[in-house]
């Protein structure tokens, strides 16, 4: 004689920390895209990791740009509501966006008449919560900003190219110049150019 006895215990903890965004779209998205990220458990993808870190929005180049874009159109608040977000306003507390890991574990019990075998499974998934205000900030009003850009990705279109910039640094104390402009500051002259598909 054999009998199996199972039991499933669900838990729900809050994580996660206060952060400061800075005040430019492009660093909008990126946190938006990091705290999908989060939720959807992508931590481990290294190529990500550049289009997360939003604290250096600036250093992405064209081409990162279009792709955090596209990232964020296809990962969009419509997509995942109620899925893996949700908007709750009393969820989020004091905050525009709260995340919890929701946990389950299933215990099972087979008894047999000679042995007593017990096991577990483990499932965890992560959601966030989220107030209105925090996808207006964080994905729909970044979303417009970049609306000719997504347009320009959609038609196909590659990205302007990235010229290197060259810098002029001022001389050391002591030292003369060349040609005196009367200026004493360095100068950095930038070389824009397009690339035409």
């Amino acid at each position: 004689m054999a009998a199996l006895l199972g039991r499933t215990e669900v838990g729900v903890k809050e994580f996660g920390r206060t952060v400061t965004i800075p005040d430019d779209p492009k660093a909008s998205l990126m946190y938006y895209l990091d705290c999908i990220c989060v939720i959807l458990d992508m931590s481990a993808t290294a190529n990500l990791t550049k289009l997360r870190n939003y604290k250096r929005y600036y250093m992405l180049t064209e081409a990162e740009t279009d792709a955090l874009v596209s990232l964020c159109f296809l990962l969009s608040p419509d997509e995942l509501n109620g899925k893996v977000i949700i908007q709750d306003d009393a969820m989020c507390g004091d905050s525009y966006n709260a995340f919890f890991e929701i946990s389950a574990v299933r215990h099972d019990l087979l008894v047999t008449n000679s042995i007593l075998i017990g096991g577990q499974q483990r499932a965890v998934s992560k959601i966030m919560a989220y107030r209105h205000l925090w996808i207006l900030n964080y994905w729909t009003t970044p979303m417009k900003a970049f609306a000719g850009r997504l347009a320009r990705i959609a038609a196909g279109s590659a990205a302007p190219q990235q010229w290197p910039a060259t810098t002029y640094n001022q001389p050391a104390t002591g030292q003369q110049r060349s040609t005196d402009t009367g200026d004493d500051c360095c100068c950095t002259i930038l070389k824009i150019g397009f690339i035409r598909a």
